[in-house]
């Protein structure tokens, strides 16, 4: 007789019910914590005062897909620099989309920012941005504040924007020292660009670099700073999107 069926003799149906569900909550909600807690190891070896560097193409980026890495380094006391490089001029609004985002980055804590503001580098879902130009400005940039880490979007942008992919393609391939760090944030397939927290556990098995915010009215708040693109499918964004919660980068 198993321990369940002595148990039941014992106890009454609402009782069995309880302690049978009860313990497999309270299985999930341990493995959840030790989980999170294997998450929270230091991804990023580091000196003191680090600089990271994080490179976005619009404003609003870094609120969208960046969110648990900026809550990482702010948590890890790293110093983060952001540049930006469009200012999202696409809807003729760019003046509205910088101050938004340097808004958000005070809300986020990011006290330095860097707006490109190029005829060559324009938000647009269609343009080819120069890569060179791209790699002179984060180049120079880098020499001039000591930078010690990058982190920017992947070779799939994420959403398969051509200035996300910029992005990649210029930092990925540009000469750098040894000592400097470059990570990229890891695009995923639908499914789980859309399982919001619950990727958590299949992130967890398939990347060490794993960075978590578990906040959602912090990943709301950050994109309702950017009021001119808090348009109804950034809001299910939000809800829905692994993005919002979790980060896997990759080093390259």
């Amino acid at each position: 007789m198993g321990l369940f069926d002595i148990i039941e003799e014992i106890i009454d149906d609402d009782l069995l019910f309880i302690l049978k569900y009860g313990l497999i909550i309270s299985n999930f909600i341990t493995i959840f914590i030790l989980l999170y807690f294997k998450s929270k190891k230091q991804q990023i070896e580091k000196d003191e005062n680090t600089s990271v560097l994080l490179v976005t193409a619009h404003p609003d980026d870094e609120a969208m897909f960046f969110l648990p890495t900026i809550t990482y380094l702010n948590d890890n006391n790293y110093q983060i620099h952001l540049i930006c490089l469009s200012n999202g001029n696409a809807n003729k609004i760019g003046k509205i989309r910088e101050s938004e985002l340097e808004k958000c980055c005070n809300y986020l804590k990011i006290k330095k920012l860097t707006i490109i503001n190029d005829e060559h580098l324009q938000d647009s879902m269609n343009a080819t941005w120069p890569i060179e130009k791209i790699q002179n400005v984060v180049q120079n940039y880098i020499e001039e504040n000591n930078i010690k880490g990058i982190i920017t979007f992947d070779q799939h942008g994420v959403s398969g924007h051509l200035n996300h992919i910029a992005c990649y393609k210029a930092i990925s391939t540009m000469k750098r020292s040894e000592e400097l760090k470059v990570f990229v944030l890891e695009t995923t397939n639908i499914l789980r660009k859309y399982s919001s927290i619950l990727d958590f556990f299949v992130s967890s098995i398939l990347n060490d670099n794993l960075m978590v915010n578990l906040n959602i009215f912090k990943a709301w708040r950050s994109m309702q700073i950017h009021h001119s693109q808090f348009v109804w499918y950034r809001k299910l964004f939000v809800v829905f999107s692994r993005y919002a919660y979790i980060n896997t980068l990759i080093k390259i």
